[in-house]
């Protein structure tokens, strides 16, 4: 692995939370099971309250907890208290993928009203990284899959995208491009 070297039981601490998007949904859960199996991840995943509702549309909840036995569920914007455990060092950074228009939109004009807003907000005040992979990213129609596997033709709106734009400016955010860029911001740390 390029970057940083670990000692033997060290591993890259990642607090990666779950929105309530479907698109890329599957895709992100995949993705971060294979980099965990690849490098040397200790992974937290968090969970709004609409990641549950989707992840259990998606049929995932279950695969999520069982591959992630670390995982919490959204009780309000400081419970659990992510923050504090960002504040006090115990990630390498936060993930938010997939990341819904409402949670860009929240973090974009600075609202911290949900678990992951509010982690998002503490995480840049305390110089831990932020990684948003926001499923908005260009204007235009899109086609996502469903659970029962039919298309879903949707619209992304332009002040959605605009939202990702003004995260790409804030200090302590990178927007990720696409889930493969994940791997990026790993062999970094």
């Amino acid at each position: 692995m390029e970057g940083k070297s670990f000692e033997e039981g060290e591993h890259i601490r990642i607090a990666w939370a779950i929105t309530g998007s479907g698109d890329k949904l599957t895709e992100c859960v995949t993705f971060m099971e294979q980099l965990t199996a690849k490098y040397n991840l200790e992974v937290h995943v968090y969970l709004s309250k609409e990641g549950v509702v989707v992840l259990k549309f998606y049929k995932l909840l279950k695969e999520v907890k069982d591959y992630f036995p670390k995982l919490s569920t959204e009780k309000g914007p400081n419970a659990p208290f992510l923050s504090g455990k960002i504040q006090l060092g115990t990630y390498d950074f936060v993930l938010i993928a997939p990341a819904t228009a409402n949670t860009v939109a929240k973090i974009a004009y600075g609202i911290a009203d949900s678990l992951i807003t509010n982690s998002a907000a503490q995480a840049m005040k305390a110089d831990v990284p932020v990684y948003i992979f926001p499923v908005d990213q260009k204007e235009g129609e899109i086609l996502t899959t469903l659970p029962n596997g039919s298309d879903l033709k949707l619209r992304m709106r332009k002040e959605d995208v605009e939202n990702v734009e003004k995260l790409r400016r804030m200090r302590g955010i990178s927007v990720l491009g696409r889930i493969e860029d994940i791997e990026e911001v790993v062999k970094k740390i």
